[in-house]
């Protein structure tokens, strides 16, 4: 079995340039990856800061790679896998994608919210961002792409939900080749681990440490809140610390209202080497060049990111899009999840 999977692996990584690679569950099942190379922010944007971008540090290590699912999961044998041609996993909240993915094998783990802050960043510099099943199936802005629907028809008529993985064409996929990673905008939302707001109050789970199976995921685990003046991570419910609003200037918010676009997000009284830190982790709007992806929020208690947008988001959908209006306990099937793979 190992040499069957070795040589699997070799053929992939050999076909794709090196860009994507296969990694295998417990039971045995492939699961198809993007390689995203290890890059610093300011090669990206000087207004990122500098240094390494936090998807690459985990348990203070910096890694070369990290592995993004190129499909979004589905579950097939009590396992979470990135495969062509199957259905979404949806109606799983948030603990449940993240206990079925760490079940799948050592490394897996669900897509985190820095790993979706990188793709995003990588994609605005390269200014190629993706389209995809926004629609009914298709793109809101180009009608003529389309993907295959849960029972194998095609979607160009629109009327559609989800599509099928790998049915899109590559202008979905980011990188645009057959090898970057798909439906990153639209299809399902997207749960993205290692962030949250309670009332308000932005907290994280540090660098990239949410996709550790040993990391507490939890109301009461190992989060973070980031002082406003200088971006460091302190303990939930300090003075001064970053909260999202949706109207006024009060000092240390983020204001954007409820079904705005992200682009229109803005800061009061937040310092640099903070707007920074959020920047990275993809929670404040980067600036220009930035499409119309959108924002929503609940800010009653803990709500936890979607990213992404779905099948009928519209401009509201894509690699910024940021829904913070969700319980952990919220499951439905406009929410799916994404696998990732860490060692």
């Amino acid at each position: 079995m190992t040499a069957i999977q070795d040589d699997l692996r070799r053929q992939v990584e050999t076909m794709s340039g090196g860009d994507m690679t296969v990694r295998f569950t417990a039971s045995g099942q492939p699961s198809y990856f993007y390689r995203m190379r290890k890059f610093n922010v300011q090669d990206l944007d000087a207004s990122l800061g500098t240094g390494v971008h936090p998807a690459f540090v985990v348990g203070g290590v910096e890694k070369d790679e990290i592995l993004v699912g190129v499909h979004q999961a589905a579950e097939v044998g009590g396992e979470m896998v990135s495969q062509a041609g199957l259905v979404p996993r949806v109606n799983r909240n948030h603990d449940q994608a993240v206990t079925l993915a760490r079940n799948t094998g050592a490394g897996f783990c669900v897509a985190t919210t820095p790993m979706y802050a990188a793709l995003a960043l990588l994609a605005r510099s390269d200014f190629r961002f993706p389209r995809g099943n926004n629609d009914d199936g298709r793109a809101y802005d180009a009608p003529d792409e389309f993907g295959v629907d849960d029972n194998g028809n095609p979607t160009e008529g629109g009327g559609a939900t989800v599509i099928r993985a790998g049915s899109g064409p590559v202008t979905w996929n980011y990188p645009p080749t057959p090898f970057g990673v798909q439906n990153l905008n639209g299809n399902v939302w997207e749960w993205s681990p290692g962030q949250r707001i309670v009332d308000g109050e932005i907290q994280i789970i540090a660098d990239n440490d949410a996709v550790l199976a040993a990391t507490d995921l939890s109301t009461t685990g190992p989060w973070q809140a980031i002082d406003k003046d200088t971006g460091a991570l302190v303990a939930p419910g300090s003075a001064g610390t970053v909260h999202y609003a949706e109207s006024g200037t009060a000092a240390g918010t983020l204001v954007c209202s409820s079904g705005s676009a992200f682009s229109s997000m803005t800061a009061h009284g937040v310092g640099a080497a903070a707007l920074e830190r959020l920047k990275q982790y993809g929670l404040m709007q980067p600036g220009s060049p930035i499409e119309s992806d959108g924002f929503n929020i609940n800010m009653s208690g803990e709500r936890l990111p979607l990213r992404g947008g779905r099948w009928a988001g519209g401009s509201g959908a894509g690699v910024f899009a940021l829904d913070l209006s969700s319980a952990r306990s919220v499951s439905g099937t406009i929410i799916g999840f994404r696998p990732a793979f860490v060692i």
